[in-house]
């Protein structure tokens, strides 16, 4: 595989290489396995972009924090902007005082995000306390307070919950193409839930659930109509929902635009069917996937393959869409061990494709940075 490294400013190198398989060209910005500036620690998470804004914006899981960075240069900047749910850079407590019971500006393990271009607001799933929040992001500082709250009657609760206005390890969030409907994998209640937005308010119920034949539904399932588990959610321009099945090792796709209660899927990647859930590091297989993001321009779907230590790109021009038709991080499309800094991935756990510059940015827990993989071609 050819390599050429050039040096990038703000130490990050720049590798130029070649897909494992037919997959797009690739232009890798990652640097050596430090956390992103500015902090001492980075345990990965996932990501979300405000492209209208130059931000990025990184859930730092087990640090209980959000870090905000400019991107305005095309890389992260030199300190975050702001970080939510923590006073500073330096603190990492749980709820930012170290205590079980939440409040209206700490988290607790926030294990999804999605930014509303229409709020001007991010969605942060705090997975520990079972909600979900929504920050106005017009004037960022450390440690604002949340405006509204999803899956409990107050800031001050955290009950796991069934229900259409229950949570239970909420994770991977998602906004419908009009930023009108937000998609929360609900992971521990093996379910999605569909919420309308278009007017904030707390504690709304969800009208669909995808997982569960109804809302008091949480029991796990490997099928067209269940789930286990669901850790990672996506839409695209047409309203066909995405969903990383983390335990039944797949991706699932149900058509957004005639949701209801228990919906079939139409496509399963990862699996032969809808029956099977086996772990698998081929071309055919995945290994609980977390994470999606989705290249419409080029026809790409890319998925965090965490167990795999790998990133699985589908191609949606070619002859076998189902199939992998690139494999990033690893040497060959059968290896699916944790690589070191210099030569892959290490526990991807968040992924976001920035559509204007073709970038793939990219976060690890293993390696604990974060990256891009510049695309072109195909």
């Amino acid at each position: 595989m050819p390599l050429e490294i050039v040096y990038l400013k703000r130490h990050l190198f720049i590798l130029l290489l070649v897909a494992v398989l037919a997959g797009p060209g690739i232009a890798r910005a990652f640097g050596p396995a430090n956390p992103p500036p500015g902090v001492d620690s980075f345990s990965g998470g996932p990501v979300a972009l405000d492209l209208s804004h130059d931000r990025i914006f990184l859930c730092d899981s087990a640090n209980n924090r959000v870090l905000v960075y400019d991107i305005s240069d095309g890389v992260l900047g030199p300190a975050p902007l702001a970080v939510l749910g923590q006073p500073n850079t330096q603190s990492v407590a749980m709820n930012v005082t170290g205590d079980p019971t939440p409040n209206g500006c700490g988290l607790a393990f926030p294990n999804g995000i999605a930014y509303d271009t229409t709020r001007d607001g991010l969605w942060v799933s705090d997975f520990l306390n079972n909600r979900v929040l929504f920050f106005d992001t017009h004037v960022l500082k450390n440690l604002v307070p949340a405006d509204f709250v999803i899956g409990q009657s107050g800031f001050g609760q955290s009950e796991m919950r069934c229900g259409s206005r229950g949570l239970a390890g909420p994770a991977g969030l998602a906004l419908s193409s009009d930023n009108n409907r937000l998609y929360v994998a609900d992971s521990l209640n093996h379910r999605v839930l569909a919420f309308d937005v278009e007017k904030l308010v707390h504690l709304p119920a969800a009208v669909v659930v995808i997982g569960q034949e109804d809302f008091m539904g949480y029991e796990p399932g490997t099928s067209a109509t269940g789930l286990r588990a669901p850790s990672g959610v996506a839409v695209d321009g047409n309203n066909q929902l995405y969903v990383a099945d983390t335990g039944n090792n797949r991706m699932v796709v149900f058509d957004g635009n005639l949701l209801l209660n228990g919906a079939d899927a139409y496509a399963v990647f990862g699996q032969e069917d809808f029956n099977l859930a086996e772990a698998a590091s081929d071309l055919n297989g995945l290994r609980a996937p977390t994470q999606i993001a989705i290249d419409e321009l080029n026809s790409w779907i890319f998925v965090t393959d965490a167990g795999n230590h790998r990133i699985v790109g589908y191609s949606g021009r070619s002859d076998e869409p189902l199939q992998a038709a690139a494999i990033i991080g690893q040497p060959d499309i059968d290896s699916c061990e944790p690589q070191a800094a210099d030569a892959g991935l290490d526990a991807p756990t968040g992924i976001v494709f920035d559509l204007v510059e073709q970038k793939l940015w990219v976060t690890e827990s293993g390696n604990a940075r974060v990256g891009y993989y510049k695309l072109g071609g195909n």
